[in-house]
């Protein structure tokens, strides 16, 4: 089956992803895979069809990406969740010709107990953890995000992550090991993937390692005082955690529940009220756009219709004018002036 590439955004998802289709897996159609930027100027690795749809599901729950929605407990048994179930589960039928294909999008981490229904829990995940300063950081230099709600979203998405995938089959590694010392852990992923079954034989890692550009890790810690806020937040203990997680899960357990710190609640709600008001704001823009829009056509519909109906006097005027000899039109002209 599949394997599902977890982690927060910018924590190396995209080169981890690149690195499994390179062992063989399939990413999806090529006019359907989002193409390459300045952000990842390598390529992202994940479905545009995929990342609409989770977009959709996310803002039916009054979130996105960046302002993840407080799912209540039976979130699952939403209606609109299970025809995102169903819809996506036969997507992905469609867009993949084998059961031997990769699918990441940091999305499915906040969405993971619904992903899990959409492959049946028959396929594996591949985690990746980056320093939540790093991540931070890139979300700041891409997004204009502010480093402290950087840091909430980091805590937010692997938590999630780690709580929804009790019971499945996880290999947990870290950017920072891949980009500095690949074979290591892409033979270790391959072995994981080897023992689940999802690799039937021996495979020649030196493209996948390759691929992986230690050029391409622009953020990297250097605020002594940033490291200290962090520590003080907690974030680096989830780190410390999921580090100590690295390697091969075939039934993972976490073993302990993960609460949120107290200030994560605060930047996270500040963030989803301005992106309330915001979506507000846009939709009300887009409405009275749409009415501009329409007033316009009328008012053009109208003019077309003067023009047409002066085109027509003007030609009646002419006809008239020819029946009417040269001398006696000028007269009837004045004297329709002067009355």
């Amino acid at each position: 089956m599949g394997v599902l590439v977890l982690g927060m955004h910018r924590s190396g998802t995209s080169a981890l992803a690149g690195a499994l289709q390179s062992m063989g897996y399939e990413v999806g159609p090529d006019d359907d895979v989002m193409p390459a930027d300045v952000g990842n100027p390598e390529g992202y690795f994940e479905l545009l069809s995929v990342v609409r749809a989770n977009d959709e599901l996310l803002a039916h729950f009054g979130g996105r990406w960046d302002s993840p929605p407080e799912f209540l407990p039976d979130w699952t048994n939403d209606e609109v969740a299970g025809e995102f179930v169903d819809a996506t589960r036969a997507m992905i039928d469609a867009l993949f010709e084998s059961d031997h294909y990769v699918l990441k999008d940091p999305r499915i981490s906040l969405l993971l107990p619904l992903w899990r229904q959409i492959t049946n829990d028959r396929g594996c995940a591949v985690a990746i953890v980056r320093d939540p300063l790093e991540v931070a950081a890139s979300l700041t230099r891409r997004n204009g995000i502010p480093t402290l709600t950087g840091l909430a979203l980091w805590a937010a998405y692997n938590r999630a992550m780690l709580r929804d995938l009790e019971g499945a089959r996880v290999h947990v590694c870290s950017y920072s090991d891949l980009i500095e010392n690949p074979v290591e852990v892409l033979t270790a992923i391959s072995e994981s993937l080897r023992g689940w079954g999802e690799i039937v034989d021996d495979r020649d890692l030196s493209n996948a390692v390759s691929l992986i550009r230690p050029e391409l890790r622009r953020n990297t810690i250097v605020n002594a005082e940033m490291q200290t806020v962090a520590s003080h937040l907690g974030v680096t203990e989830l780190m410390k955690l999921m580090l100590d997680l690295r390697g091969r899960h075939d039934v993972f357990n976490l073993g302990t529940a993960l609460e949120p710190g107290w200030w994560e609640g605060p930047l996270l709600e500040e963030r989803h009220v301005l992106l309330q008001w915001a979506l507000t704001a846009i939709a009300e823009l887009e409405s009275h756009n749409s009415k501009l829009l329409t007033e316009n056509a009328i008012l053009w519909e109208r003019s077309e219709s003067a023009t047409r109906e002066a085109d027509r006097l003007r030609g009646r005027i002419d006809g008239v004018r020819r029946l009417v000899p040269g001398p006696l039109y000028t007269l009837v002209t004045k004297l329709a002036r002067r009355s």
